[in-house]
């Protein structure tokens, strides 16, 4: 009887970060896309809690990375939060393997948060405390407090202008380079006669 044996597809590797890492500036993104059958792979990055499957490309290559350089994403280009990190290697045949690292987090407009450890419940056993009249007491078991989960919602992103402040600023300029040239032309008209 021959036996047929299941062909697992071949992956490639993000080496340099890990799910939960706090990134900032320009972040070099090392990984691993020499596998069997290569034919090309793809980097891209989309906001952890996007459902409508939307990557965004940050490198491609068509030749193989063996434990090397893949890119360096420029995070402050976009507006802090959480996203994954997606390695896609195409091999022969059409098929292709995913590698993702999740939740990574961009901070280049707010601080890094540290990470708090979650506290360890310790419990104290009774004890029995003979009292003057031989009336045993028990000391209570401290009971455990649950500590409450609250979100922290993400300021806005200060870099960003919005289309008033740019048309604004624009108007001011113009007005103001405006102003200058009928100075310079009244300061010159006014030499002249003085001049003459």
């Amino acid at each position: 009887m021959m036996r047929v044996q299941a062909q697992s597809t071949p992956k490639g590797e993000i080496i340099s970060h890990a799910d939960g890492d706090a990134l900032r500036g320009t972040v070099p993104i090392r990984g691993m896309t020499d596998v069997e059958k290569f034919v090309s792979w793809e980097l891209t990055f989309g906001y952890a809690n996007d459902t409508t499957g939307s990557w965004f490309l940050i490198a491609e290559g068509n030749e193989p990375i063996s434990n090397g350089l893949l890119a360096e994403w420029e995070t402050a280009s976009i507006t802090d939060g959480t996203y994954n990190l997606r390695l896609t290697i195409y091999l022969e045949g059409g098929r292709r393997s995913h590698t993702i690292v999740n939740d990574l987090r961009i901070r280049n407009y707010t601080p890094i948060e540290t990470l708090t450890p979650t506290p360890t419940i310790t419990y104290t056993p009774y004890t029995e405390t003979p009292l003057p009249s031989q009336t045993p007491s028990l000391t209570p078991v401290p009971t455990e407090t649950p500590i409450p989960n609250t979100p922290t919602p993400l300021p806005t992103n200060p870099a960003e202008v919005s289309t008033t402040e740019f048309n604004n600023s624009l108007v001011r300029g113009a007005a103001g380079a405006l102003a200058l040239f009928v100075i310079a032309g009244l300061y010159a008209s006014i030499k002249r006669r003085f001049q003459h």
